[in-house]
């Protein structure tokens, strides 16, 4: 396989979910946190949840990408977590309310109907739902679709019409969730994505049974305690102002969080 290390953007997008798991860990009062599913996108699968697991809660990942569970190893956090492969995410055999929070991270969006799996995720959570999203309301985005025309490269980056908050509220409404909180991260100032390294991504591993072997920056930070000084101040602008729509223009992704009525 061979080697990719994340890039410095990757690395950014993995320190503000940090911020925001932790935040919501704390807030929300979550202790068990289910991952459906969690692969990866454009980056190393089954590490996006390590903010929940730091944070103390019991992590379930559905359909993950084993080689990158070693991550949990290095941050000590392996008691924390467990796998459950080849699963059917329309119709699990999780208990209903079994999770406080049922949760995913972009990849949502390459399902082939998102409704069905958000009552699924639904069903077996006993409070939140939380969906992450890329946004396509910046200017990285036309870019990025530009890029995939001139060199004829598949769209594989899901359903686009996912990638706006306002249809993913309405999705969440309409699946019978309370939209409690809703914003805008990852906001660093450049748009998304840069281009050259789409553009390589896409030519080596242009389909699922080519994957690179992920060196993932942000294990390293993690497990010190130590982050960049940059990404420290830039990370407090992006979370003290996450929340509605006004950093949209400028960050690369969003999310919702969504209540069960009858919790």
């Amino acid at each position: 396989m061979k080697k990719e290390v994340e890039v410095f953007g990757v690395t950014y997008d993995r320190y503000v979910l940090l911020q925001l798991h932790q935040m919501m860990t704390r807030e929300l009062d979550l202790k068990k946190v289910l991952e459906m599913p969690s692969h990866g996108a454009k980056a190393a699968g089954s590490l996006y949840s390590i903010g929940f697991g730091m944070a103390g809660c019991d992590v379930t990942l559905v359909n993950p990408e084993m080689e990158m569970m070693y991550g949990w190893d290095e941050l000590r956090i392996q008691n924390q977590v467990k796998t459950f492969s080849d699963v059917n995410i329309y119709q699990t055999e999780f208990n209903e309310g079994e999770f406080d929070l049922a949760w995913n991270f972009v990849t949502w969006t390459e399902l082939k109907d998102p409704q069905r799996y958000l009552l699924e995720m639904k069903r077996i959570s006993k409070r939140f739902v939380l969906l992450v999203a890329c946004n396509n309301f910046q200017p990285g985005y036309p870019w990025h679709r530009f890029l995939h025309k001139i060199y004829g490269f598949p769209w594989t980056h899901g359903q686009v019409k996912y990638n706006h908050i306002t249809k993913v509220r309405r999705m969440f409404r309409e699946c019978g969730l309370k939209v409690v909180e809703y914003g805008a991260i990852d906001t660093p100032g450049w748009p998304d994505p840069s281009g050259p390294r789409d553009v390589r991504l896409h030519r080596h591993f242009s389909t699922p049974s080519k994957r690179p072997l992920w060196e993932v920056p942000i294990i390293n930070y993690a497990k010190k305690g130590q982050f960049p000084g940059w990404m420290k101040l830039l990370g407090r602008w992006d979370m003290a102002f996450r929340k509605g729509v006004f950093k949209l223009p400028l960050s690369h992704l969003f999310y919702v969080l969504g209540k069960k009525d009858d919790s």
